[in-house]
């Protein structure tokens, strides 16, 4: 996918690009810089550098997109577009959002919006669904934001990696719910990255 550029409304810029395997080094930092109160709920072990080099190759192989925003050289935010195959839910993506702490609130989760959007738009995707633990309440107001809303709450459906219960949640948008908060994420982003052109959120 195209390496793109976004300035954020404070002047920063950031790259976002595909993930690659010369990444595993910075994948690494970026979640190690990630509190383990926040880690224990991710969905598999983000410090184990094999299992980073596995990501990295899925992302190379096209298996599943995955982004990252680059800042000054390193992560701020990684994000996956995981494409269902299944001919009953074709048109459906699944959505995986982590922003650095140290970045929250930035804007960077709303420039991997917009490209994940622009991604999605091409590849025909009607429908994006993402599932976390109820705990990632930051993820929560991310997705809100976003245009997601809840679509059911399975109680007790999923081990966190501590091996503690926990309910899963998934929010469900449709791509003209995201494309209706672009007035939002345009607050966020400068007014190169605000207007809507074919193919934009």
């Amino acid at each position: 996918m195209k390496k793109k550029t976004y300035k954020l409304n404070n002047n920063k810029k950031i790259i976002v690009r595909d993930l690659t395997l010369k990444d595993v080094s910075l994948s690494h930092k970026f979640f190690q810089a990630i509190p383990e109160s926040k880690r224990k709920y991710f969905r598999s072990d983000v410090t184990n550098k094999k299992h980073l080099k596995v990501r990295a190759e899925q992302s190379e192989s096209g298996k599943i997109l995955r982004r990252i925003a680059l800042f000054e050289k390193q992560i701020v935010g990684d994000s996956s577009l995981e494409i269902d195959t299944d001919s009953w839910k074709s048109g459906t993506a699944l959505l995986r959002l982590v922003i650095d702490p140290s970045h929250s609130g930035k804007g960077v989760q709303y420039a991997l919006a917009k490209d994940l959007y622009d991604i999605a738009h091409n590849k025909h995707i009607e429908k994006i669904v993402t599932k976390f633990m109820r705990p990632q309440k930051d993820l929560m107001d991310i997705y809100t934001n976003l245009g997601f809303k809840i679509e059911g709450v399975l109680p007790d459906y999923v081990h966190d990696l501590k091996g503690k219960e926990q309910d899963m949640v998934i929010m469900v948008a449709s791509l003209e719910d995201l494309r209706s908060v672009h007035s939002f994420i345009g607050d966020w982003l400068d007014n190169d990255h605000s207007s809507i052109g074919a193919g934009e959120m």
